[in-house]
């Protein structure tokens, strides 16, 4: 067991990061580092985010729902948000894994998001395979770099270890097979793409099959991108588009609740009143009634 990167493992997860990106807030939840001797086993888990397992020493084996393999000495792997992996010895091989956990907040108000590389690097971590990449852009140096920092305690350490992170993404990228970006301006990202569907197709009983089979996904990867994205299943992704549609149409009278019901694809009007009740704590007619009191107060 080495003290020295303990010590520097535990500088390093004390570090508040939350990098301000074009299109994005990068939250890093934690830069450390993992020693493991003997037997050992991480159960099956998955994260909300997206975690890089750099081997710097040793090999482990790693098991997904679909595939399994051996992460070696110089390569790295990574678990995006919703991948249920788990992790165990390799003949008893001592390992040290650098591991950089972080979640993208995209700021999709921003207009120009679409045109950012930090975008497409995103959406390049989201589609990736859980498979191991040898690091050939320099990921372990870079992380190294920020353990001589947590140790040696120079001034302005924090900020240089801040800075270093980008880089460890984009070698990352980089080791994984990015091409170049920013060749379509008019690119749009598969979350965009996700959301325009159900918006289109508002009027159907959607489900996450239709929307993986119109992507040409699985219904996995379409799960994580909405979860990386918003936060929630691509299930509550359509019931909560298919309720802000709703609320619009009962402020307007000239709708009845039947019409609406079957507009948005429900099968009935009763079960169409109990999913809007759940969501909004209300019936879609109590909506209604409170929606147009107010716009008749305003009007007079």
């Amino acid at each position: 067991m080495d003290y020295e990167l303990n010590k520097a493992s535990r500088r390093l997860s004390e570090l508040p990061f939350t990098i301000e990106l074009s299109g994005f807030t990068v939250e890093v939840k934690w830069l450390r580092i993992m020693q493991k001797t003997g037997k050992w086993l991480i159960p099956r888990h998955a994260h909300s985010s997206f975690e890089f397992h750099i081997i710097a020493r040793g090999t482990c084996r790693v098991a997904t729902d679909e595939n399994s393999f051996f992460a070696r000495e110089g390569s790295f792997y990574l678990t995006a948000p919703g991948i249920y992996h788990e992790q165990s010895n390799y003949d008893e091989d001592d390992l040290i894994e650098y591991s950089l956990d972080c979640t993208f907040h995209p700021k999709r108000e921003s207009a120009a998001q679409e045109e950012s590389e930090w975008n497409q690097l995103h959406s390049f971590f989201l589609n990736a395979p859980c498979l191991p990449f040898k690091d050939t852009s320099g990921l372990i140096r870079l992380f190294d770099q920020a353990i001589e920092e947590a140790l040696h305690l120079r001034p302005a350490y924090g900020i240089t270890i801040l800075s270093l992170v980008p880089s460890m993404l984009v070698a990352a990228a980089r080791s994984m097979g990015m091409g170049p970006t920013l060749s379509n301006n008019n690119q749009k990202t598969r979350m965009d793409r996700i959301a325009e569907f159900v918006e289109d197709n508002i009027h159907r009983n959607l489900s996450p099959a239709d929307i993986a089979a119109y992507l040409n996904l699985s219904e996995k990867q379409v799960s994580r991108i909405v979860f990386a994205s918003e936060g929630y299943s691509t299930k509550r992704f359509i019931i909560l588009a298919k309720l802000e549609q709703a609320k619009n149409m009962l402020s307007n009278p000239s709708y009845s609740i039947n019409e609406i019901a079957e507009e948005l694809g429900y099968s009935t009007t009763s079960y169409f009143t109990t999913v809007f009740r759940k969501n909004e704590g209300v019936t879609p007619g109590a909506y209604r009634e409170k929606v147009l009191a107010k716009l008749t107060s305003y009007h007079t």
